[in-house]
């Protein structure tokens, strides 16, 4: 299924903004953790590092927000649409879940995954929320 985007220009860029800030978000990851796990570091530089990929992952909020200005309303509508599926999901799905945690003595899953699961449900809710106006 592909989407066509009245604004080439404008998703040209934001997939070109998108993989550059991916590759900086990836190499700070990495780098970061094994500065953290191989260098004795000052508690300031271990914080420090542990926040460098929020700014690469900042910098792809911003191309997203760029990118969806360039859109027509039935775009931003589709995207709007699946954004909100998604807060819901992911918002009420670790509520739910943190009073199994808590209560049901479920195992603790660490707070670094919920960003990666609200991508991948907000992809997921995309395809349905399109394929609904087919």
């Amino acid at each position: 299924m592909t989407c066509e985007f009245s604004n080439k220009d404008a998703a040209k860029r934001y997939r070109r903004d998108v993989a550059i800030t991916g590759a900086i978000y990836v190499a700070l990851v990495f780098g970061a953790a094994l500065a953290i796990r191989q260098v004795e570091l000052p508690q300031w530089a271990v914080i420090a590092l542990s926040l460098a990929p929020v700014a690469p992952a900042l910098l792809m909020l911003r191309a997203y927000i760029v990118f969806t200005r360039s859109m027509d309303e039935f775009q931003r509508r589709v995207q709007t649409e699946a954004l909100i599926i998604a807060s819901a999901f992911i918002v009420f799905g670790t509520f739910a879940y943190g009073f199994l945690e808590e209560w049901a003595d479920f195992p603790h899953v660490p707070l670094i995954w919920v960003f990666p699961a609200y991508c991948a449900v907000w992809g997921l809710a995309t395809l349905f929320v399109r394929r609904r106006y087919q």
